[in-house]
Order: structure tokens, then sequence, then C-alpha cells
């Protein structure tokens, strides 16, 4: 009789799954050996199998967002409770128990055809790990492919005429901070005084306000990730806007909602008549500037509060279309004379 070797839970818990009369029993103890003996004891009939309480997926979500409510971000909650609420409603109500590879392979097909690549894949990240908790171990599932996205970033010839077009704006200082220094903007409304050095023009990048589960913004006392958590040097231009601002009693800088900073780039860039774009569009054009002034991209990831190099050159690191022409006329005319040499050596 063999019996499939136990694998160890996140939780320190050792679990084996057995086929029973068709049934798949998941068995879960301390240590391997009890799993096993356990398993093995129940396939051979020496023990009797006792039916385990219903655990449906959507609960043990719950239980798992339970378990890492004191490190989970309030926008994490919030993507996994709207995750779980429009998600793979084939999967939701059965029992974890019975959920196989080849259940999710077929409710990752069908949310395929109705939301995009990346939805799918981020649910699919939520409910992978829920179920390896309970013993259920779905990993390879093929996910549909994410199709790369235009990315909407300024040009350098529209950079000034962004700047131009946001003097005197009520947001003119957060979309400073998001062109010049590649804040993000959860970073620039989430910016307080104490972390404001006026005289080393200096900002200490240490909070963040974010969507919680239940749709409002909150302030959390952490950025988005311990590389998101940096100091960034301050210009004279914007720290002497900085300086002018009145001191709230909640310790902020900016007093608006973060929808604010978005709608007043689109009216600026309109004015401009140049790309319109967003604040994490303006963030990808700072990328784009730090690449064209080739910026060690160690130092650009420091500075923009990147923690995955691989991730940052794929998703951030652009080139303008200026350098991209340049390049392009550069390499057609090395073409074009080697061609050009062959012919008037070959008469």
């Amino acid at each position: 009789m063999k019996i499939p070797k136990a694998t160890q839970l996140p939780s320190g818990s050792w679990n084996v799954n057995v086929m029973i009369d068709g049934r798949r029993i998941s068995v879960t103890a301390p240590t391997k050996r009890e799993a096993e003996n356990e398993a093995a004891a129940l396939k051979s009939g020496a023990k009797e199998h006792t039916k385990a309480e219903h655990v449906s997926l959507t609960a043990a979500i719950d239980d798992y967002i339970a378990s890492k409510s004191a490190v989970l971000s309030p926008a994490t909650v919030r993507g996994y409770k709207t995750a779980q609420k429009n998600r793979f409603p084939s999967l939701m109500n059965r029992d974890v128990r019975t959920i196989t590879k080849q259940d999710v392979q077929i409710a990752v097909n069908a949310e395929a055809k109705a939301v995009s690549a990346k939805t799918v894949a981020n649910a699919y990240g939520l409910i992978r790990p829920v179920l390896k908790e309970c013993g259920v171990d779905v990993f390879g599932v093929r996910l549909p492919q994410v199709q790369k996205p235009v990315k909407k970033y300024l040009q350098p010839e529209d950079i000034g005429k962004l700047v131009e077009a946001v003097q005197g704006d009520s947001c003119e200082i957060p979309i400073l901070l998001a062109v010049w220094l590649g804040m993000r903007r959860s970073e620039i409304v989430g910016l307080c005084w104490d972390c404001v050095d006026t005289e080393r023009n200096l900002l200490h990048i240490r909070r963040a306000v974010v969507p919680d589960e239940h749709n409002h913004w909150v302030q959390k006392n952490t950025a988005k990730n311990l590389s998101s958590q940096r100091t960034i040097d301050c210009p004279d231009y914007i720290m002497d806007k900085i300086r002018q601002l009145p001191h709230r009693p909640d310790g902020r800088l900016f007093a608006m909602h973060p929808d604010t900073v978005r709608k007043h780039i689109h009216r600026a860039c309109d004015r401009a008549g140049i790309q319109d774009t967003t604040v994490h569009g303006l963030r990808h054009t700072n990328a784009a500037v730090m690449k064209s002034l080739g910026i060690d991209d160690r130092i650009a990831m420091e500075r923009g509060g990147w923690s995955c190099e691989s991730t940052y050159r794929k998703t951030y690191s652009y080139v303008f279309d200026s350098a991209k022409t340049t390049a392009n006329t550069a390499i057609n005319d090395y073409f074009s004379a080697r061609i050009t040499d062959e012919i008037t050596d070959a008469k």
C-alpha cells in the first residue's frame, strides 16, 4: 500500500492526501510521521474516516485574511475582498478539500473570457496560498498571458509644458513631486510635515494613503514596502513652494482626495495640449528621464522606491521616442552604408 509523502504547510503542520473509495481525504498532523501514519491507517481501514466539517473557499479566505490582518495593507485586504466577491464563483462555496487543480483551471478559463489577464492572475494569487494552507496544492495552473499595456508617459518636450500649465494650480506641488521625484500618488497624499526636512531639502517617504476594503481612504504609517521607505533630495524649486504651505492640524501637507490630483493632471495636459496621463504616468516619465540620463539602475531604483530590479527594467525602464529615433537612424545608416559599399565593390 503506497502512501504519498506528507508536505509541510506554511503553518508548520504536515499534510498528506489519500484516495479512499474514490474520494480524496486530506490528513493534517503536527509532524510528518503522524500525518503519514494516520493516512496509512485510513487507507488500510484500520481507522475510520470521520467526515470533516465543510469549509468553503470563501470562508477559508476570511480565515486567511484574519490570520494576516496585522501585516496586510488596507489596500491589499481591499483587493482580496474584491476577488473573493467577484472572482471564481464556481469555487467559492465549494469545500476546499474537494477542489482540484483541474477545477481551478476550469475556473481560470471561465474568468479569462470575462476579465483581464492581470485580474485573473491577481485572483489566482489569492486562492492558491489559501488552498495550500488547507492542504490543497494547485500550483501549475496555466494563466492567460498578460498583455503589455501601452504606457502613457510624457516626452521630454512635454515636461516643461506641463510644469508651466500647473503653475498656481492647487495641485501644482503634488504634480511636481510625481514628475520630478517619481513619487507615487499614495506617497504624495500621505506626506506629513514630520517627514519634511526644509533645512537640508529632504523628503522622507514613510507613509501612504490607500483605500481600505470599504473604499474609504485611510493613512497607513508605512510605505508600500521596505524599499519604498526612502529619502529623496528635493530641489529648491519644489521645496520653496512646500515652505509656503500652511501647517494643518493633522500634520499632512495636502488636504485633498487622491483622485483630485489625477483630475488636475488631466486638465493640465489638456491646457498644455500634450499627451494625457496620470500620476502613475508621471512616475513612468520620471523613470524614462533617469534612463535617458544614463542613471545607474540601482540608483534609479533607490530613488523611485522599486524593490525588484527585473520589475523595474520590465515595467518602468523606458526610452524616449527621440532616443529611439536617434538609435534607429544610426542603425539604418550603418546597414545602408554596408550595402552601398558592397554594391560599389561589386562594380
